[in-house]
């Protein structure tokens, strides 16, 4: 009988000794076959991976239908194979799973980091605020003032409250969030996780561990959960398993390069305690030249991981100065006095671990767990390496989707040989029932030949012709056929079975979720509505093992991120140097400025196409307007965080509303302006016009004023002239009168003179 050694020692005993003890306790717990143990599980994970394979056995239907297993009955004619329905709809509900894809989001939650954040923000506010007030006053010098907008920067207020709920990161988390992604490229992840998935949905459990190799390296890897030890468990995160361990099977070569301080001799022995175990001969083999002989033997080793609790004495007391002093100090003085302090113990949570090759005293890699993981100094708790989920717990005990079916696929079995059996009985041609009293020798007329029974059967066979009389011996009618058909066929039997199995498998496909969309087998013609709906069934159904295997991956990421601390504070992590680059390492260092950093790794659902592309069809539809734009479509297409794409193309929607709004507003008050301008200056112009009018009636009445003055002047000045020019008129037209009489006289004598020489020469050329 073993029994778990005792915790509250003094750490300095837990030796070899005490780990191997443990060791063998927490074995001969799972050793048994009651639920939940070592055995139990391997039987039972090979039982459900023989149903996942369609390889389950066929046992249990012989005896059901009462053959002995090794009796030949040839009377049923049934192929026992069976029928591989499960595989195909295991294969589609893995393929989906397969489709959640999750971004890796780091969070400081440690107070430093947090006042770093606000004070980030509060810059920010700062910029926004003081660029809003220079684009009010100088517009023109926004460009080249040191407020400028980074490409990086929002816009406005309500960017900025985006940018805080989604996408800021801080760089200490953006480093994080490399590394991470780093390390699990490094570990070829992709193919680990796609083995976790097919645990979660066959076995109902997902299992991860990571550790710290030799190297320096951080690996990480799945865990087979038919391996499994662990202690009796009533969380579904096994949390509160204190041990928890995998068995695995190895070499003696490979024994020998884990463990080189095993002598020859210890080998030899391990490789005596497995003969004729796991495929290992019966004796030992002879020695060979250059290699041992039992090297491909093959044993088990038990990695265990389990709780402990260490006490560690301190020392407190006052220095001369006055300052007080902490140093770690004995155990056995733990609670005494001393002067000017004391010596306090405290419970510092530990793990150990073990590599054990089973039914043996031989053990490697034994002792405290290296690079321990703690929060903020917590020597209360720590994390073992592995990270367990499981989806459907009860009582100490889970179930997978697998095992929900098992049953179903007996069913369709059971259903499927019945069938065979039907069908191989059915009568393929219709068949006959005959009288053979009626058919006693038939006369064919008289005085001729009668025809016997076996004549008349082999006429209805050959040529289809069957004779008989309708009257009997004394001519009177009998109305009486002495050969009836009987209807031959596979019958109803054949339908019923194979309703049986169509029903199962609509069982079996609302069990895993799978709807008749996802399983390929939705009519043509149904509503996209309605095909969208049943396929929405499907992830519903799924949703708890795939959140089951998120949470496992979410624990482990943050394992991997205190691991990763560790290393850079212990400057073992120059391996990562290249991969994350040496700037980066630093940031995990642990000096006295990032002592205190912790961080919350959380895994967000990546968008797929199908709602990448939702989204481009609701913002196509503002594109035209101008309240999306190109840049938009871009940002969508390549984001990883729909709902941040989601929130900036709302917020963007609604300003660039509130923009073209503002600006039919300001066109609006533009055109009132323009005509309240138009208005004014028409009668502006208006009482110009009046006033010019004025004016000029003023002036025109003034001229005529004037006019009227100057004519009546003109008028006194013209009668005193008239008098005046009267006046000398007589006395000029007086003189004018003497002077012409005298011209005139002088005319008429010239005249004369004129006409008389005129005369004179007439007078001579006569002549």
């Amino acid at each position: 009988m073993y029994t778990f050694p005792d915790h509250l020692i003094d750490p300095s005993k837990k030796d070899e000794k005490w780990i191997l003890e443990y060791c063998r306790a927490a074995w001969h717990q799972n050793a048994g076959t009651t639920h939940g143990s070592y055995l139990t599980s391997v039987y039972k994970y090979q039982y459900l991976l023989d149903y996942a394979q369609g390889k389950q056995s066929v046992s249990q239907y012989r005896k059901m239908f009462g053959v002995d297993e090794k009796a030949s009955e040839e009377w049923l004619k049934i192929s026992w194979e069976p029928l591989a329905i499960l595989p195909r709809y295991l294969e589609m509900a893995l393929a989906r799973l397969k489709r959640y894809e999750y971004n890796i989001i780091g969070t400081p939650v440690d107070p430093k980091s947090q006042s770093e954040i606000n004070d980030y923000f509060k810059k920010q506010e700062a910029r926004l605020e003081f660029r809003k007030g220079l684009e009010e006053v100088a517009p023109n010098l926004v460009e080249a003032s040191p407020v400028a907008k980074k490409p990086e920067e929002p816009e406005d207020y309500d960017e900025l409250k985006i940018m805080r709920q989604y996408s800021y990161k801080h760089q200490l988390a953006a480093e994080l969030e490399e590394a991470l992604e780093g390390i699990l490229h490094d570990n070829y992840f992709e193919d680990e996780r796609s083995q976790a998935l097919e645990h979660a949905l066959f076995f109902g459990m997902t299992a991860y561990k990571e550790e710290v190799g030799h190297d320096g390296r951080i690996y990480v890897r799945t865990c087979d959960p038919s391996q499994m030890v662990i202690a009796p468990s009533q969380r579904k995160d096994f949390k509160d398993a204190e041990y928890i361990g995998e068995v695995r099977f190895i070499t003696i070569a490979d024994l020998r390069r884990m463990a080189p301080e095993l002598t020859e001799k210890q080998l030899e022995k391990v490789a005596k305690k497995y003969l004729n175990q796991f495929g290992n001969p019966s004796r030992m083999p002879r020695t060979k030249l250059y290699a041992r002989a039992y090297d491909d033997f093959k044993v088990r080793v038990l990695d265990l991981e389990f709780d402990s609790t260490n006490m560690m004495t301190y020392e407190q007391s006052i220095d001369k100065r006055g300052n007080r002093r902490i140093s770690r100090a004995p155990l056995k003085k733990a609670g005494k006095k001393k002067k000017n302090g004391e010596y306090k113990a405290v419970p510092v949570g530990v793990v150990y671990r073990a590599s054990w090759v089973i039914d043996t005293d031989i053990m490697y890699n034994f002792g405290l767990l290296r690079n321990m993981k703690r929060r903020n100094a917590d020597f209360r708790k720590t994390g073992k390496s592995y990270h367990i989920r499981t989806y459907s717990m009860s009582g100490g005990r889970w179930t997978s989707k697998l095992e929900q079916c098992t049953q179903i696929v007996d069913a369709i079995c059971l259903a499927w040989y019945r069938l065979q059996q039907t069908l191989a009985e059915a009568r393929n041609p219709n068949g006959f029932a005959i009288d053979l009293d009626a058919l006693e020798d038939v006369p064919l007329g008289k005085g001729g030949k009668q025809l016997n029974p076996p004549q008349i059967i082999d006429l209805l066979l050959k040529k289809n012709i069957f004779p008989y009389r309708s009257l009997d011996s004394d001519g009177n009618k009998t109305h009486y056929v002495p050969i009836n058909q009987i209807a031959g066929g596979i019958g109803n039997a054949a339908n019923e079975y194979f309703a049986v199995i169509q029903n199962n498998i609509m069982l079996l496909q609302q069990v895993l979720g799978i709807s008749e969309v996802s399983a390929g087998g939705a009519p043509e013609r149904m509503a996209t509505q309605v095909a969208e709906l049943s396929d929405q069934s499907t992830e519903d159904s799924l949703a708890s093992v795939a959140e089951a295997e998120k949470l496992a991956f979410e624990s482990m990421l943050n394992g991997v991120s205190q691991r990763i601390k560790s290393l850079a504070r212990t400057n073992k992590g120059k391996v990562y140097e290249f991969m994350l680059g040496q700037e980066s390492m630093k940031f995990f260092k642990l000096s006295p400025e990032y002592s205190a950093r912790e961080f919350a790794i959380k895994l967000e659902n990546r968008p797929d196409v199908k709602e990448k592309q939702e989204l481009i069809q609701y913002a196509n539809q503002y594109i035209g307007s101008g309240l999306v734009e190109l840049e938009d479509i871009l940002m969508i297409k390549n984001t990883q965080n729909l709902k941040k794409a989601e929130a900036l193309i709302s917020h963007r929607i609604k300003k660039r509303k509130e923009q073209q709004q503002a600006e039919a507003m300001q066109q609006q008050q533009m055109n009132g302006q323009v005509q309240k301008e138009s208005a004014m200056v028409a009668e502006q112009a208006k009482q110009q016009t009046l006033q010019m009018e004025y004016q000029l009636k003023a002036q025109l009445i003034e001229l005529e004023k004037q006019y009227d003055l100057q004519i009546e002047q003109l008028r006194v000045t013209g009668r005193l002239q008239g008098d005046e020019l009267k006046a000398a008129a007589n006395i000029e037209s007086t003189q004018v009168k003497s002077e012409s009489d005298e011209y005139q006289t002088e005319l008429l004598a010239a005249a004369n003179k004129a006409r008389e020489q005129s005369k004179e020469r007439d007078d001579k050329m006569r002549k």
